[in-house]
């Protein structure tokens, strides 16, 4: 038996199709056509969100920092920041009210990772959760993957008081879940944040890494290598037999 922890985003929460689908619907709903494609303003909010969220997570700074600039970034590069300053906070503060309303609900997960938790846990396992953000929108999140009932543990970062790569988070899991680093697997898709933060307290790694995955972050070596959840537990089986 292992205990096995995840990451979240782009691990199992699709990240980019379900803002794709939240960007469909906001740009139908604003009228947003004359500004481009709801397309072009999924591409050009995911690149403000992850150097935002890159800044954030070095400087262990808030999520609000994110939160307060992301969209008025994203009104600038792509020409809908006309108007006075008032319109435009209020514009930016409309939108973030929204993404909190809808985002975390949008349940675009990849195929086959339900059907690898539900074997792996038929195993003996135990799962959990390590990810950066904060607990209420990635608790739903799981939810709305249909997840919910797989994870003894779910550590975020808020709960952490720090971000992976660091040490703590990392910690504050393998405590609450009572498991060894040696008997404990990472498991996600940032070569940094996952496998490096993981193989920095003593976890084994395996790297999720999509075939519309993003370019990776770091240069690491985990134990395992995947691209397809219906391949994974079988490779973990055998990778923890070794």
């Amino acid at each position: 038996m292992a205990h096995l922890f995840f990451d979240l985003d782009r691990t199992l929460w699709h990240h980019e199709g379900n803002h794709r689908i939240f960007f469909e619907e906001l740009h139908a709903d604003l009228g947003w056509n004359s500004y481009g494609t709801s397309a072009q303003f999924a591409q050009c909010y995911l690149a403000i969100n992850d150097r935002l969220w890159d800044h954030i997570q070095n400087h262990n700074l808030g999520v609000e920092y994110v939160r307060a600039r992301r969209f008025a970034l994203l009104f600038s590069e792509m020409g809908v920041d006309k108007g006075s300053p008032k319109s435009l906070r209020e514009r930016t503060k409309d939108c973030e009210s929204r993404l909190k309303k809808r985002l975390p609900d949008l349940g675009q997960g990849y195929d086959g990772a339900a059907d690898a938790l539900e074997e792996l846990r038929q195993g003996g396992h135990q799962l959990h959760l390590i990810t950066n953000g904060v607990s209420e929108p990635q608790e739903r999140k799981v939810a709305a993957l249909g997840l919910s009932q797989f994870f003894t543990v779910s550590m975020t970062s808020d709960r952490a008081g720090a971000y992976k790569p660091s040490p703590e988070i990392f910690t504050a899991a393998l405590r609450e879940a009572g498991a060894h680093p040696q008997e404990s697997w990472m498991i996600g898709d940032s070569l940094l944040r996952d496998v490096l933060g993981g193989q920095g307290v003593g976890m084994r790694t395996a790297w999720f890494h999509a075939e519309d995955a993003i370019d990776p972050d770091a240069q690491a070596i985990p134990d395992l290598e995947f691209r397809h959840w219906r391949t994974f537990a079988d490779l973990l089986n055998r990778a923890i037999g070794q």
